[in-house]
């Protein structure tokens, strides 16, 4: 006499609730930040002087300089942790990548629009920065990186 049981199944056919990717939206979030911050940069930059001859050293102001340049460096900073924290949103398991891929390109573009110029510019005109003939790439870029 066998008696077959029902035994309970041990996975469930249902569908899991999909969660959130709560990575990328941080990285959305410091993106949107940064983006606030790039502006502020610009509206900031209005205050610097216009031509290379005003920029002697009894006409430097000290507090809108070091403004900019803790601005720039916190924007820089903020802009590269959102696109790490984006990236790694895209290759989290069981989660939606639209907000990573959203917050990937926003601060990627952002990164490159704003501080490539900066980058291209010393990397392009590297002997107005020494005052020396020819440098090599890995120089100009210590010079760059040593300006900030």
């Amino acid at each position: 006499m066998s008696v077959s049981a029902q035994s309970p199944k041990l996975t469930d056919d249902r569908p899991r609730p999909q969660l959130a990717n709560t990575v990328a939206l941080i990285g959305v979030i410091l993106a949107v930040i940064g983006a606030v911050f790039c502006l502020i940069l610009f509206l900031l930059a209005h205050q610097l002087p216009d031509s290379v001859d005003q920029f002697g050293a009894e006409n430097v102001n000290s507090s809108a300089h070091l403004r900019l340049l803790i601005l720039g460096c916190s924007t820089a900073v903020l802009l590269l942790v959102s696109l790490i924290l984006s990236i790694v949103g895209l290759f989290l398991p069981d989660r939606p990548r639209v907000l990573a891929i959203i917050g990937t390109i926003a601060s990627l573009v952002l990164f490159l629009g704003v501080f490539g110029v900066l980058i291209a510019a010393v990397l392009f005109n590297p002997a107005e920065q020494t005052n020396s003939e020819h440098l090599p790439l890995s120089s100009s870029i210590g010079v760059f990186l040593f300006s900030l």
